[in-house]
């Protein structure tokens, strides 16, 4: 019995060697890795209680859309008046043209001149990564206006509600103005900024056709690549009226103010502005103005306030490079504007002042 007894234990004491020494042998678990990408980096800082990139003054560089169009001088102007106003800021402007290759040698230039953190706003989708890889690869954060950019902070529009506000109001005139009835579509806009913005269009466009009694039908939808600029929307909604001459119940959405009056000024050519109405987005003071003339078929603009975008970017660029939690899109607050509430927003704006 003692014999038993001692081999029992013998046989226990063997098994929980057996066990110690497999679990030993095991290969460690790996450590946790770390996101790549500013942001990841930043919150990792935030959370062992340092931050890398927290300074007392910070160069940042700002790569605007272009300075041929009203709206983003007007970005532009806000972010200098912010940067101003906060006092340990040096800005870096830089102008993209509307090009993405132009944008990519601003990034350069950024590394270069050594920013903190970066803002850009570019329209080239396809460029996007490659910028990015650059500020990603030396933890600088970075803000994309209006078209995202991967592993950037969004601010901008919400496109689709945007769009939507525009194509509803467009539907109300029509409902109004013409029992309803809508013979064509002419859609002016930007497929080289790919699917955020599009979503913009697809609001105007659903907002539209939601609201008419009998929707327009496909072949009377005209999507045209405005390229973002007034002068090739001119070309295009010139290129395209002559294909729609029984239409007299026009309807021209548009991507911005500029590319709304290059559509106005294609129907006042083609002596067809009495059979259309248009709307965009933006309400800058060029849409402001167009909408303000007697007898503009300029409806309105959903507008994004382009003069308030430093007020929050700013503030945003901050609590990145302090490690402060930020979300992952700051939108803005959309209104539609037109001449009967325009003043409201903008007292002084060319006709509101008393």
């Amino acid at each position: 019995m003692t014999r038993l007894k001692l081999r029992a234990a013998l046989g226990v004491l063997l098994i929980l060697v057996i066990v110690l020494s497999a679990c030993a042998s095991q290969t460690p678990a790996p450590a946790p890795t770390q996101a790549s990408g500013a942001a990841s980096s930043a919150g990792s800082q935030a959370a062992a209680g340092s931050c890398a990139t927290k300074k007392d003054h910070y160069k940042i560089g700002f790569a605007n859309l272009t300075e041929d169009i009203v709206f983003t001088k007007l970005v532009r102007e806000g972010i200098e008046r912010k940067a101003k106003d906060v006092g340990n800021i040096d800005l870096v402007l830089a102008d993209n043209k509307l090009d993405g290759a132009t944008a990519l040698a601003n990034a350069d230039n950024f590394l270069t001149q050594g920013v903190n953190g970066v803002i850009e706003f570019q329209t080239d989708e396809k460029f996007g990564n490659v910028i990015m890889d650059k500020f990603r690869k030396q933890n600088i954060p970075v803000i994309a206006i209006d078209i995202p950019m991967p592993g950037a902070t969004f601010f901008g529009a919400d496109n689709y509600r945007a769009g939507r506000l525009a194509g509803e109001a467009a539907a109300r005139w029509a409902k109004d103005k013409w029992n309803g009835q809508v013979d064509a579509i002419l859609l002016l806009e930007l497929p080289q900024s790919g699917p955020i913005p599009a979503a913009r269009m697809q609001g105007m466009l659903e907002g539209l056709q939601d609201n008419l009694p009998n929707k327009v039908p496909d072949d009377k939808v005209f999507h045209l690549d405005s390229k973002n600029t007034q002068d090739e929307a001119f070309r295009v909604v010139g290129d395209t009226l002559p294909k729609i001459p029984d239409a007299t119940h026009i309807v021209g959405m548009t991507i911005n103010d500029g590319t709304a009056l290059g559509t106005i000024a294609a129907l006042e050519a083609a002596n067809r502005k009495d059979q259309a109405i248009v709307v965009g987005q933006g309400a800058d003071p060029s849409g402001q103005a167009e909408m303000m003339k007697e007898g503009s078929i300029y409806l309105g603009a959903t507008g994004y306030f382009p003069e308030n975008y430093g007020d929050k970017i700013i503030p945003a660029m901050l609590d990145m490079l302090e490690c402060k939690p930020v979300p992952p899109a700051i939108y803005v607050d959309h209104v539609f504007i037109t001449k009967d509430n325009l003043c409201q927003y903008y007292p002084d704006a060319e006709g509101c002042k008393k």
